[in-house]
């Protein structure tokens, strides 16, 4: 037999078994296992098993994913989403975006997904306002409303989100400075306050007559902060988490941060 001949056989042998694994991979029990696994059900790995292998399968079940998302529980719609955010071939329709809007305050947000809003943004924007607004009932949402002002301000429409951070928001937001064991909000609160300025000084003054000496402490050193203080900035630094970015790279801290920061490390109360 020929050279060509046998590429040919080769290429014709590889095809039917690469076909047929595929075809195997994607039989409807199988699929239908992969999304019973990706349930909160107490099973160790097999939520993780299930989604390594919708992942390596995704172009092909892009669709059953989609369909499944709006059925599963919270553990196979964090998964769903990972997933889908990972297919480069996902369109995402109007029922998907108002369905991860809706659940995003419901999760522990990942640069993914605010890539993705940052991706699909003119989608997003109007929900992203209805969000603000519904905050303003959810303090503790913090990741989502520091994330949206930070979005907006890149994408260079913050002015039309201004107007959203009421002072009713924004008395909200100044719970977050609280020493209330809630992990980074005080962190987000104090980032979003920045990213807001002149208009977070009445709300912050307020706040630094508060009984709480943590938030007191951080409402003093946000107001020096936007004043341009460095301790102010190296107080912040050493108790919050400050050079962080919804995606991406952060802020660069500036060389004298470090020993702007350094008096503070065994200090709880600012100045």
């Amino acid at each position: 037999m020929s050279r060509v001949g046998l590429t040919l056989i080769h290429n014709l042998v590889f095809f039917v078994a690469v076909f047929g694994l595929q075809a195997r991979a994607q039989s409807p029990e199988e699929v239908r296992r992969a999304f019973v696994d990706l349930h909160d059900d107490k099973v160790p790995h097999n939520c993780e098993h299930a989604s390594d292998w919708l992942l390596k399968n995704r172009e092909q079940l892009k669709d059953d994913l989609v369909d499944e998302l709006y059925k599963t529980d919270w553990q196979g719609r964090d998964a769903i989403f990972h997933i889908l955010l990972s297919t480069s071939s996902f369109v995402p329709d109007d029922r998907f975006i108002r369905f991860f809007e809706n659940t995003l305050p419901e999760r522990v947000s990942e640069q993914e997904d605010w890539k993705f809003i940052n991706d699909h943004f003119e989608q997003f924007d109007p929900l992203l306002k209805e969000q603000v607004i519904k905050l303003s009932n959810r303090p503790h949402d913090m990741y989502v409303l520091w994330a949206t002002a930070w979005l907006a301000k890149k994408r260079g429409v913050f002015d039309q989100y201004v107007p959203l951070f009421t002072p009713a928001v924004l008395a909200e937001v100044v719970k977050n400075l609280k020493d209330d064991q809630v992990r980074y909000n005080a962190s987000q609160a104090v980032r979003f306050f920045l990213l807001l300025g002149d208009q977070s000084l009445p709300t912050l003054r307020e706040a630094t007559k508060s009984s709480d000496n943590q938030t007191a402490s951080l409402a003093r050193a946000t107001i020096d902060a936007l004043g341009g203080k460095r301790n102010a900035f190296g107080f912040l630094a050493s108790k919050l988490s400050l050079a962080v970015a919804p995606f991406g790279p952060g802020p660069v801290s500036p060389d004298w941060l470090e020993g702007a920061l350094q008096p503070y490390l065994e200090r709880d109360t600012y100045p």
